[in-house]
């Protein structure tokens, strides 16, 4: 594997993200899950994404970008748009470098514990549209008329090689991992870790998995032309829900063996196994990865294997009814 030919993003470039996230964000934990490695045939090993800061692994580009955004920049205000955690995450990272200002445009829908803590963290909320391209329309509008600095969820090198740290914490804490499974939205965290893992060892499989709603990076990879805006269906893997990125289109056919795409049931299943196996709330756009290897469209059986479990920040009353209402169909 030659660095020059394969790596868009160079390594080195998530090593300096590393430097910068230093003490600001948590090296989480890598968890063997016994009942899941069980389930799956796979030895399991779950990235605690969901124990991160603010509750989500997005915190890892948002501070990685923030943090090199020069004075004139951030006086502009900062805006971005979210499903929620990427808003949530951009709000914290203004509160470490100065309080920008911050607007965070989200689709109408957007879960309601991800709005209290935005409010919270002192952002400025605007709900528009009935899914994420059309608040990131909206957004793009706003930020043209003001000025204001953009901060992307998925589709910049900073983002990306903040996203990637996981990755480099995978390999450390399991040099002998054989695949590594990451959810999929626009692309940035399969981008980044992707490319620090296959740095550290080319052999190692990754693989992003996403919801039928809104296959982005699965048709772009299948047609070989990106897919930036699709029609998207509503889904329980909210943050999932969006077009493929330009950055993510040019790393992930180079690095990533195969997107795999979940349908909501089988999320909602790998839900209701990590609540029932390791007590554990997380997210539908957490959950695509076990759900590739629960329904077989992922096949590693007797392979080690780290699943990211990237979120946690749900609203417990939806989450409870969506997995009582389902149980046993």
């Amino acid at each position: 594997m030659s660095t020059s030919e394969t790596f868009v993003l160079p390594p080195s470039d998530i090593w300096q993200a590393r430097a910068r996230l230093k003490g600001l964000v948590l090296h989480t934990p890598l968890v063997y899950s016994r009942a899941l490695s069980r389930r799956t045939g796979c030895e399991i090993y779950l990235k605690m994404e969901c124990w991160q800061v603010c509750g989500c692994f997005k915190v890892r580009g948002a501070i990685n970008m923030v943090s090199t955004l020069s004075e004139a920049e951030k006086s502009r205000g900062l805006v971005t748009t979210s499903s929620g955690n990427h808003g949530i995450a951009l709000a914290y990272a203004a509160s470490l470098f100065g309080h920008p200002p911050t607007k965070v445009f989200l689709p109408q829908d957007a879960d309601v514990k991800k709005l209290e803590k935005l409010r919270d963290l002192g952002a400025e909320i605007v709900l528009y549209g009935k899914n994420f391209l059309e608040a990131y329309d909206r957004a793009q509008q706003y930020t043209a008329e003001t000025g204001a600095t953009y901060v992307h969820s998925h589709d910049h090198p900073l983002i990306i090689a903040g996203q990637g740290t996981i990755g480099l914490e995978i390999m450390e804490d399991l040099p002998d991992v054989q695949a590594v499974i990451t959810p999929e939205g626009g692309g940035g965290l399969l981008s980044g870790v992707a490319t620090a893992v296959k740095s550290a060892a080319a052999g190692v499989r990754v693989f992003g998995v996403e919801p039928t709603a809104a296959p982005a990076a699965y048709l772009s990879l299948r047609d070989g032309v990106r897919y930036e805006r699709i029609d998207v269906r509503p889904s329980v893997a909210h943050g999932l829900l969006g077009g493929f990125g330009e950055w993510p289109f040019k790393i992930v056919p180079r690095l990533v063996e195969r997107i795999t795409v979940v349908e909501d049931e089988e999320i909602i299943e790998a839900m209701r196994a990590f609540q029932q196996d390791e007590q554990l709330m997380v997210e539908g756009a957490a959950s695509v990865g076990l759900a590739a290897l629960l329904s077989g469209k992922i096949d590693l059986r007797g392979q080690k294997v780290a699943l990211v479990i990237t979120s946690r920040n749900i609203d417990a009353d939806w989450y409870n009814r969506l997995i009582v209402q389902t149980s046993g169909k």
